[in-house]
């Protein structure tokens, strides 16, 4: 109960001050699915992945963070893609966040195995704030709005570009970038928006022998109120069909994966080892990614965990 206490008087806090315009949900397993980092990586593969991810902060603590997702993208005509993300974070019933995404992106070749692809993003937010579940000190506190029940929803941009090639991509992207007013109540109501990100996604892909293979990535997210979180991921991937890795998130987790391909299936879990005081609460977090890969007949590819690096031949990378 105590811990309970301390978890929900912090969310109170943070809800009278710039609440709701915290980072987004964390992927350990990014690299696998970076469209849910970048928009511009739509239509980037010659091959229509569909994702769920389903990821449980501070496993075994009741009204610990509960973030599920549903993701898929592909080639449009004329250089374009399109793609989709449904998301909800719901942090023990008392908060909850349902967004839907839809992306577009147009690609330009730079040479025959090079590309550099921008893309937007326009989702619809669904803010749930229900302070009835809040185990709290001080009922009065004016952010608490007399335990009331609040819902709200805005519409909120993303924008990002990236650079890709075979075996390699890197690029930037900025989701919330209206900072649209979030409307709810509390100190200083005005204050409460969707705050704007800045991610840098990049990875890449080494073939060390016909069976074997090394694929190194990295993440950086940040705010204007935030400090950068970095994310460090290292894979080794045999003969495209098993994976193992291991990912540092700088001053927060150390974590461990392992996952593989059969047919055009993908499956990737994850166990984050909480490293700062959070651990207190659980020192564990878990992180599962379910893929259905629908192949391609044409275009440049990315590097990707989940994909077939069969298609990542240079023979099949060609310029329209």
């Amino acid at each position: 109960m105590k811990k309970r206490i301390i978890l929900f008087t912090v969310f109170a806090a943070l809800l009278s001050s710039n609440m709701l315009a915290q980072q987004l949900g964390r992927q350990t397993q990014f690299a696998i699915n970076p469209f849910l980092v970048n928009p511009a990586i739509a239509g980037t593969q010659n091959q229509i992945p569909i994702y769920l991810t389903y990821r449980n902060q501070w496993a075994g603590f009741k009204g610990a963070p509960v973030t599920m997702v549903a993701s898929g993208h592909m080639q449009g005509p004329s250089n374009s893609g399109f793609g989709a993300i449904l998301r909800r974070d719901d942090t023990g019933g008392a908060i909850t966040r349902t967004s839907l995404e839809a992306s577009g992106a147009y690609h330009l070749d730079l040479n025959n195995y090079d590309g550099i692809s921008f893309g937007l993003g326009l989702s619809a937010n669904q803010f749930n704030v229900d302070n009835s579940k809040l185990v709290v000190l001080d009922e009065s506190d004016i952010a608490l709005n007399g335990m009331q029940a609040e819902s709200t929803m805005n519409i909120d941009a993303n924008f990002g570009m990236l650079v890709f090639g075979e075996g390699y991509y890197f690029g930037f992207s900025s989701p919330n970038l209206l900072q649209t007013k979030i409307k709810v109540t509390g100190v200083s109501p005005d204050d409460n928006r969707n705050a704007r990100q800045y991610h840098a996604v990049g990875s890449y892909t080494y073939d060390v022998t016909e069976d074997f293979d090394v694929q190194g990535s990295g993440l950086i997210r940040f705010t204007n109120i935030t400090p950068p979180q970095i994310d460090l991921n290292a894979r080794v991937g045999y003969k495209k069909m098993a994976w193992s890795s291991i990912n540092v998130r700088l001053r927060d987790a150390v974590s461990l994966a392992l996952g593989g391909t059969y047919e055009n299936f993908v499956l990737g879990y994850s166990m984050d080892i909480t490293t700062t005081k959070a651990r207190v609460m659980s020192p564990w977090t878990h992180e599962i990614i379910m893929g259905y890969v629908i192949p391609g007949k044409r275009g440049k590819f990315i590097a990707g965990a989940g994909s077939s690096r069969k298609s990542l031949s240079k023979k099949r990378v060609i310029k329209k």
